[in-house]
């Protein structure tokens, strides 16, 4: 009977308002509520009052963690014996082995060989059961299958409503503590944090404007939104492997973006190191260049935020030092 309600119960989940508040319950204090930190040079440049959504500060050092907490809480019982599989670039993960070593439910992580290895390592000391493949696309293709064969739950980044709610709970703090908030900047990626963040604040800020940031080399939504239509893009290598590469045509988080995020904007990668640079610069904290885009959208766009109220998420910490010096050492160069 517990296995059927928990059936019932994962399917009428949806995105929406009530979800994103379901999901803070279920993830309790599991999860840390980040500080949103006064940014007083970012204000200064803007001409506005700028605060930065410090998830980097959360457990795993990603937003991440956020969902994997909530999709652990929602698994039936067969599916937490089992365990899930999950395709990811390093973030996505992170926050499902920790989550699982915390639930006692099995992982399996399928990654590109070029992914972080600091993420590969924390990975690996949560348990997690870690496979390689020549890209994120292949590897996701491999867990569709594998989750097919073996029964494990297939776990999306993005395309999975308990991720979303979840990613939804950053809006839901910075409007708590901001509740004047006139923009809110998140990077986007399959677009689960920013689609997510948009739900909460339709609901309980409806003239709060949420924007993406997307790198120009990875410019998937930016490019449908332009289209009005998921079709396929020729896309570059990117720095900020946490929001590029291929999404998913049928994704969820389009018709969400579609219909909830004001604004798709779009960086270089030069703006993304520099970003990098500038956070470790003034608020001395080391950010993934994942993290750091939305730093980088309101750089770019500040005359646009001019006299506003504006928050900015940065959504992760985990870069290798290596990687990270390299990065760095271009944009002084």
């Amino acid at each position: 009977m517990k296995e059927r309600e928990m059936e019932d119960q994962k399917a009428s989940i949806d995105v929406s308002a009530q979800g994103v508040l379901s999901a803070r319950v279920r993830m309790g204090q599991n999860a840390r509520r980040t500080p949103l930190e006064v940014s007083h040079v970012l204000s200064q440049i803007i001409g506005g009052d700028v605060r930065i959504k410090m998830e980097n500060l959360q457990h795993t050092g990603s937003f991440k963690f956020r969902g994997a907490l909530n999709v652990m809480s929602l698994l039936t019982d067969d599916e937490r014996k089992s365990g899930v599989i999950a395709p990811t670039a390093g973030n996505h993960g992170l926050g499902l082995s920790a989550a699982g070593k915390v639930e006692g439910v099995p992982v399996h992580i399928y990654l590109p060989r070029a992914a972080d290895p600091s993420k590969v390592a924390a990975m690996t000391a949560n348990g997690a059961r870690i496979t390689y493949f020549d890209d994120i696309e292949d590897a996701r293709l491999a867990a569709l299958a594998k989750a097919e064969e073996s029964g494990l739950k297939f776990v999306s980044a993005y395309n999975e409503p308990a991720m979303v709610n979840a990613a939804g709970t950053v809006g839901l703090e910075i409007l708590e503590d901001m509740p004047d908030v006139d923009v809110i900047l998140a990077c986007t990626g399959g677009g689960g944090l920013v689609s997510g963040i948009a739900t909460i604040a339709q609901s309980l800020a409806p003239k709060t404007e949420v924007w993406g940031v997307q790198s120009e080399n990875s410019p998937t939504f930016a490019e449908w939104l332009k289209a009005d239509r998921a079709a396929p893009l020729d896309l570059k290598p990117s720095i900020a492997e946490g929001i590029s590469g291929t999404i998913e045509p049928e994704t969820i988080t389009f018709p969400l973006i579609q219909e909830r995020v004001a604004r798709m904007a779009t960086i270089s990668e030069a703006e993304i190191a520099e970003a990098m640079l500038w956070m470790l610069e003034h608020h001395a904290h080391v950010i993934e260049p994942s993290g750091a885009a939305g730093v980088a959208g309101a750089l770019r766009y500040k005359a646009d935020l001019k006299n506003k109220k504006v928050a900015v998420v940065v959504t992760g910490r985990n870069v290798a030092a290596s990687r990270y010096r390299s990065i760095l050492d271009g944009v002084n160069g």
